[in-house]
């Protein structure tokens, strides 16, 4: 076995021994809700506007290129139940996540990986206090709780950068467009990207947990977490988010 297959086997028992930590974390007190609420607002200000920014432009393009396709078949009130459907279900939660994960896990990662080099993380064990408790499990929480919230942003900002390409700009009928869009999306929808966002968006705080405790090696050793983190949950929350979509389309969902 090369040590490369070593290394991979105690990533993956650590990870496991750090995920059982979490969980008895989580289940017992005590809970530190300032810091909780302190991340939630750091996470909140850090991804607000490169959210808006990153979604604003998705509900156009699906607007400007759905026009020109449904035309061709006499069928553009058509086009808002194709951009609730592509919204609610996959860009609104993919994207809220992915910023997430590029802004807060990053940051995430980042201020533990400092924290352990610098020695302030053994400082915390010392004095009794439970480091996952204190510095994983609000940032974890944050997580959960900030991804569908920005995915109603990132949803709404979709919703109304498409209605602007396809009714005024494109011409589509408005009423048409109200009325497809209002019977196309259901509770359903909503429950999928809002599970989809808490599901990814606990990836990210444990992700980025995970790879800020076990930081070595001092600046550079921080900078490869944050890097790691932002690859790392990127990758899981695309490949997870079509695995996710296909299982939910088989099953008629």
């Amino acid at each position: 076995m090369t040590n490369r297959s070593v290394r991979w086997f105690e990533a993956c028992a650590a990870f496991v021994e750090f995920l059982c930590a979490v969980c008895r974390c989580l289940v017992t007190g005590p809970r530190y809700l300032v810091e909780t609420l302190r991340v939630m607002d750091l996470l909140i200000r850090r991804c607000l506007i490169p959210v808006g920014l990153a979604v604003a432009p998705v509900g156009a393009v699906i607007s400007l290129q759905g026009a020109g396709l449904f035309r061709m078949f006499g069928a553009e009130s058509l086009l808002s139940s194709l951009l609730a459907t592509a919204i609610f279900r996959e860009y609104s939660p993919a994207l809220a996540s992915v910023m997430v994960a590029a802004q807060a896990g990053s940051s995430i990662a980042a201020r533990i990986g400092t924290m352990k080099v610098r020695g302030q993380i053994d400082a915390l064990a010392v004095m009794s206090v439970d480091p996952i408790r204190y510095v994983v499990v609000p940032g974890l929480i944050a997580c959960i709780i900030v991804t569908p919230l920005l995915s109603v942003l990132t949803t709404l900002l979709g919703l109304v950068s498409g209605w602007f390409f396809a009714v005024p700009v494109m011409g589509v009928d408005h009423g048409s467009f109200l009325a497809n869009l209002y019977a196309q999306v259901s509770l359903v929808d909503l429950w999928v990207g809002m599970g989809k966002c808490m599901a990814f968006g606990t990836a990210v705080g444990l992700i980025a947990g995970f790879l800020g405790l076990r930081t070595s090696g001092g600046a550079t050793g921080v900078g490869k977490a944050a890097n790691d983190t932002v690859t790392l949950t990127i990758v899981l929350i695309l490949v997870a988010d079509y695995f996710v979509s296909m299982l939910l389309l088989r099953l008629g969902v």
